[in-house]
């Protein structure tokens, strides 16, 4: 590979989501790191908005075109689909990939089941695809599967898997997952790139707060995976609210972590909002809202003020614990918990979805504040070893594909 390649990122809906906002900066950082110079471009289906919430960063944006419902090859996937002749066209054309040196597929946890049991089979073959065109693609920073709900889906990913030219894992139950399914040989473990965005916002050195603050971070997302209706689970989720703020005396702060005005179901803020509103009016007074659109450094310099975290979305777990801030993951899947064993070495600060009740939320955070300053003490001790996995996929490409280590 040349000295400064040319490096294409793609599989994410947008950076309106603060995660993919931030494995795109930290993706930079990462590549730069390795190949300073080297040509970063990112396929967006948003490229306006996408461009302005990545100012600063050094990506060229490109548009990623979308493939309309009613387009001649989806009309055929669906006669054909009716006649049980399964297609599974490209999600992408592959010459999107010319000049490319590589292709690096982002988003953290795109290789995942489907509600159908089918998972996306489209991009599988665009990875394909980039492998058949000689351009190596690279499942980057990512959390895969499990896909034994269906056996076919299963065998189709496995066979993808072991085709491609690497996988970057990012929690241990992927590379075990991964092992399980005999796919070794191109997987190395890794951090989160999230991990290494913004490093110098930490919470030590962060202005003294009078009283206790928790930021919590909840999800129109995690609804579907409780078994709730939307009324149900905001009432539940208010009411554990309400008990954290009665029984500790706490303030506190509701954090959105994907803000978008297009689609409800994925907006954070809108959620939050509506969680908010059903929190008892006697306790509205210590509970706030960050209604603005702050992107995720932005987000970062608010997490840092909380004395703990409670997140929801994966990567305002990973905004937090990277800025030393004590976390409880909130689990509807096994990533979390793969997550939170990566970083603290065990299960303890995991609150699984289903029990985001009351009592048990009261028991793990008054848990956690009883051990908050060891905690704090070991994040500021392991997110340094945390930055070296980041940085490790790096030096591997540069390796596989022709270069010298940095």
């Amino acid at each position: 590979m040349m000295n400064s390649p040319s490096i294409l990122l793609i599989g994410i809906g947008g950076v309106y989501n603060y995660g993919c906002e931030a494995i795109v900066r930290g993706t930079e950082v990462i590549l730069q790191s390795a190949w300073p110079g080297v040509r970063i471009v990112y396929a967006s289906r948003r490229p306006d908005d996408d461009r302005a919430r990545l100012k600063g960063c050094d990506v060229e944006i490109i548009s990623r075109k979308r493939i309309g419902r009613y387009s001649p090859r989806n009309v055929l996937r669906k006669l054909l689909s009716m006649g049980g002749i399964a297609l599974y066209p490209t999600s992408d054309p592959p010459g999107i990939t010319d000049g490319r040196d590589a292709v690096l597929s982002i988003g953290g946890d795109i290789y995942t089941i489907r509600a159908n049991g089918l998972g996306n089979r489209g991009f599988l073959r665009f990875g394909d695809e980039c492998e058949k065109r000689g351009v190596p693609y690279v499942l980057w920073g990512a959390s895969v599967g499990p896909f034994n709900q269906n056996i076919e889906t299963e065998g189709a990913f496995t066979k993808h898997l072991k085709n491609i030219s690497l996988i970057t894992a990012r929690e241990s139950a992927t590379v075990d997952y991964l092992q399980a399914l005999g796919v070794s040989g191109n997987v190395i473990p890794c951090a989160d790139p999230a991990y290494v965005v913004a490093p110098e916002i930490t919470a030590h050195g962060a202005p003294p707060r009078n009283g206790l603050t928790i930021g919590i971070n909840l999800s129109p997302l995690s609804v579907r995976h409780v078994g709730y209706s939307l009324e149900e689970s905001i009432h539940i989720q208010a009411r554990t609210i309400h008990v954290l703020i009665k029984a500790l005396d706490a303030h506190i702060v509701l954090i959105p972590h994907v803000v978008c005005d297009f689609a409800e179901g994925d907006d954070d803020l809108r959620y939050l909002r509506r969680v908010q509103h059903a929190i008892p009016s006697e306790c509205q007074a210590a509970v706030t809202l960050l209604d603005n659109d702050m992107g995720f450094v932005g987000t970062k310099r608010e997490l840092i003020k909380c004395d703990l975290v409670i997140a929801a979305r994966m990567h305002c777990g990973i905004n937090a614990i990277a800025a030393h801030v004590p976390t409880l993951l909130v689990s509807y899947s096994r990533k979390a918990e793969g997550m939170c064993q990566y970083v603290y070495g065990n299960k303890d600060w995991v609150v699984p979805l289903k029990d985001f009740r009351p009592d048990c939320v009261l028991k793990k955070v008054s848990t956690l504040l009883a051990h908050v300053h060891q905690t704090r003490a070991y994040l500021a001790k392991r997110i340094p070893e945390i930055h070296a996995d980041a940085f490790r996929p790096a030096r591997t490409l540069k390796q596989m594909f022709g270069g010298t280590q940095p």
